[in-house]
């Protein structure tokens, strides 16, 4: 910033938030973080309206396969691009960040590559981003990298304008242990550069106050940026669609953050229902009554993806309740004409898988209760119709046994799994084929 030295930059940048305990955290959005094809301009626009409307504030910029953020990080955006981006800032919904990956090859300290840094985020910030991500996450740990990130994280602020704030996320960003790497890094980001932390593991099933408590106290007291990996359904989770709504989450958990950032879906629409689910809580309210009036039509859809209420029905109707039989197959009825619920064309293998699955389940939960000689004629339709199921490309239904990133980060910041990384097979289709077949 010309005509301004460090200590003027500083003195000009917004005040710190995180020393107000109790106060709501000051980024409220979500980060295109995912790795899986980048979102559309027109997706863009459209989510950050979407979110606009119920409350959050901030979208960042930050596909992981986009080879520019990441793997060729020094290459310049061309016109078309930039164009895009200023067209999304000027749409005036969400105050527009871009972040950028840069440590698979970047040498912190070189003079050489600071430059190019700089140069790659001034096409940004001349556009109006004012929200810069430094991601130095997912990288190999070293000796002295924890010193070296942290330099370059102060040096990156003072080289950025005072208006523009920063954000990074480190090499550790899971977990409450104590490390090398952060004991180094903490005491030199400065004051307002918020820190990513996404919670125990990669993905997480719950977050508390009382672990976001524990990573402040590994960081020097420093609250964490939450950046959320719900309802991300990259890499091995890109058979899944999340489309329940936010859970997990303690209700005093946003007064405990110094920001949040929901990482969504490679399904952009897809994302909407719980994405406001997750707005509502931020802003205090019901994030399961805001995700059923987010989720419409699509509900059918979303339970037969995420089955919870499902699963107590199928054990209920497999042992003889004559009521949850009912309830059961009027609920796979209407799974068998399912639409895609306005959530667009990305959702249709699922559609198609769900209907599909469907007739299948009707079927053996016929054959589980009809009287036996109508159980054997109805089961050989079943050796034709299911075993095709098992070995789809998307799941539905509970699924047949899964990996997720629930994967955490010792004191040497090297990765570890979590018992939770496996799920094996729910499967209601499954479990009432094997019952109807156990009949005979």
């Amino acid at each position: 910033m010309p005509g301004c030295n460090p200590a003027q930059r500083a003195a000009a940048r917004p005040a710190c938030r995180r020393g107000r305990r109790g106060s709501v955290p000051g980024v409220q959005g979500i980060i295109e973080g995912f790795y899986g094809e980048p979102w559309s301009w027109d997706e863009r626009r459209s989510v950050c309206r979407e979110l606009a409307a119920a409350g959050m504030d901030t979208y960042v910029y930050a596909p992981k396969d986009d080879p520019l953020h990441r793997e060729r990080w020094r290459e310049p955006y061309d016109e078309p691009f930039l164009r895009d981006l200023s067209e999304l800032v000027d749409d005036g919904t969400l105050r527009v960040g871009f972040a950028v990956s840069p440590g698979l090859s970047m040498d912190p300290a070189s003079h050489g590559d600071r430059s190019a840094l700089m140069a790659k985020l001034e096409q940004v910030v001349d556009r109006g981003v004012t929200l810069v991500g430094l991601l130095l996450d997912d990288l190999p740990p070293a000796d002295g990298l924890g010193a070296a990130h942290g330099h370059l994280t102060q040096w990156l602020r003072d080289a950025l304008p005072a208006e523009v704030e920063l954000f990074m996320t480190p090499l550790h960003y899971t977990g409450t242990v104590a490390t090398p790497y952060l004991e180094q890094l903490a005491p030199l980001v400065p004051e307002d550069v918020p820190i990513a932390w996404t919670g125990m593991h990669v993905v997480n099933d719950t977050i508390t106050v009382a672990q976001a408590e524990a990573w402040a106290d590994v960081m020097d007291g420093r609250r964490p940026l939450l950046w959320d990996n719900t309802p991300v359904n990259d890499m091995i989770m890109s058979d899944r669609l999340f489309l329940g709504p936010l859970r997990g989450r303690d209700t005093e958990l946003p007064n405990h953050l110094d920001g949040y950032l929901a990482n969504p879906m490679v399904q952009a629409a897809a994302s909407l229902p719980p994405l406001r689910s997750a707005a509502a809580w931020l802003a205090g309210g019901d994030p399961l009554a805001a995700w059923k009036d987010a989720i419409g039509d699509a509900a059918v859809l979303a339970e037969a993806c995420e089955p919870h209420d499902l699963h107590a029905l199928c054990d209920r109707a497999i042992a003889g309740d004559g009521r949850a039989t009912a309830e059961l197959d009027d609920f796979l009825a209407r799974a068998g004409d399912c639409g895609d619920g306005g959530l667009g064309p990305a959702v249709r293998p699922w559609v198609r898988q769900v209907r599909t699955e469907a007739g299948v389940a009707r079927l053996a939960l016929q054959a589980l209760t009809a009287d036996l000689d109508e159980a054997r004629r109805i089961t050989p339709i079943l050796l034709v119709t299911w075993p095709p199921l098992r070995g789809a490309e998307v799941s539905v239904f509970g699924g047949r046994g899964a990996m997720r990133p629930v994967l955490g980060q010792d004191a040497a910041s090297e990765w570890t799994a979590a018992p939770a990384a496996w799920a094996p097979s729910r499967s209601i289709v499954d479990r009432l084929v094997t019952a109807a077949f156990a009949r005979l």
